[in-house]
């Protein structure tokens, strides 16, 4: 996948067969769009052998846990921490106007692991039933209510660190 230039009839034709096999499509399942493409390149075996099938079944849905209160979605002032504990990540923080967030069940979540900037930022996958994960919702967008659209808030949540997408 790295480095190929985007093909937009093959795009068409993956949407298409995926519809005639019933695959959940697009935002409402960001993880077909987003999360496998990144698995394939970055996920080790057994997180491509845990997420990759159920999600084009529809089982998993996904959602970005990218923006932030005070941030928006300035990734550079990332807010949001993932310390290291034992086999563990202790993530804090939150994300704000996710679309999706009240329908998902994981989150592709950018924690900041490192240091400032672009350079000290990872990528989690937390399941939404971990302890200390709370979803409030319905949220106000561009002053309408936007019913699947949350504020995602993770209190100490302890991620498995088998749980890293690439390198930290």
């Amino acid at each position: 996948w790295s480095g190929v230039a985007p093909d937009v009839m093959e795009q068409h034709l993956l949407v298409e067969e995926f519809t005639r096999a019933g695959v959940a499509l697009g935002i409402g399942n960001q993880g077909i769009s987003m999360l496998i493409p990144t698995l394939l390149e970055l996920g080790t075996e057994a997180q491509k052998r845990e997420y990759i099938a159920p999600t084009l079944r529809g089982e998993m849905v996904w959602c970005q846990g990218y923006s932030e209160p005070g941030a928006g979605s300035d990734l550079a002032s990332l807010q949001t921490r993932g310390v290291e504990d034992g086999d563990d990540f202790v993530v804090t923080g939150s994300k704000l106007y996710i679309t999706s967030g009240t329908r998902a069940d994981f989150f592709t979540t950018a924690v900041r692991t490192g240091g400032p900037g672009f350079g000290g930022i990872s990528l989690l996958l937390i399941d939404r039933d971990l302890p200390g994960v709370s979803v409030s919702s319905p949220l106000k967008k561009m002053g309408w209510l936007c019913s699947d659209t949350a504020e995602i808030a993770f209190d100490a949540v302890r991620v498995p660190a088998s749980n890293l997408i690439g390198p930290e």
